[in-house]
């Protein structure tokens, strides 16, 4: 995601154009995490650069960012630095960054956790910004990127699938089909409860997914 910390100097003309970029950019997939305009006193100075933080601190996914973001320098003719670090320690710092001289846009979770910020004015709004790109999303989307106040405070910019495995074994004994829809996936989970099994389970030792 693509968060703007609030109360930034750098002109909002400038990390706006990135993030109209980058929701341009998400229709060819869009996803979670985003990049959302920060809250603080801010970094920028000067209106020709963007300042992002980011977290995409692996070797792959820190060179298709930078891919994207050159795209965009040569398009726009805006200039983006990207501070990145380590995915732990930028998790672990986050608090102190965001209350600190956060960079123009970073990157964050959806949900709750950027609801989290938002709400105590560390991220900007950024509805003008969705004025222009909406069209590219869809309405789980839509709803992702806003927070509890109903404005939207990041973009999407990618997401990755969760898998559900299952005993091939107890399918065949009770003859159930695979689900392909998720209305066929919630009618086999009441079937299975009714057949007094446990429909999906998961490991819940460090909590956060459950979260």
């Amino acid at each position: 995601m693509h968060l703007t910390p609030s109360g930034l100097a750098v002109p909002g003309t400038s990390r706006r154009t990135l993030l109209r970029g980058i929701g341009g950019a998400a229709a060819l997939g869009a996803g979670i995490p985003l990049l959302s305009a920060c809250g603080g006193s801010g970094t920028g100075s000067d209106p020709k650069t963007v300042t992002v933080g980011s977290n995409a601190s692996d070797a792959v996914p820190k060179k298709a960012f930078a891919d994207i973001y050159a795209a965009f320098a040569k398009e726009s003719g805006l200039k983006v630095d990207v501070n990145t670090k380590d995915h732990n320690t930028f998790q672990e710092q986050i608090n102190s960054y965001l209350q600190g001289t956060p960079d123009d846009v970073f990157h964050w979770f959806a949900g709750y956790r950027m609801q989290f910020f938002a709400a105590k004015g560390l991220a900007t709004p950024i509805d003008d910004v969705w004025k222009t790109i909406e069209g590219n999303f869809p309405d789980a989307m839509k709803k992702l990127s806003k927070g509890e106040d109903g404005k939207y405070y990041f973009v999407p910019l990618y997401t990755y699938p969760w898998a559900l495995f299952y005993r091939k074994s107890v399918f065949q004994e009770k003859g159930y089909e695979v689900p392909t829809t998720w209305d066929q996936l919630v009618a086999l989970c009441k079937q299975m409860k009714k057949d007094n099994l446990v429909p999906i389970a998961f490991g819940d030792k460090d909590a956060w997914p459950a979260m």
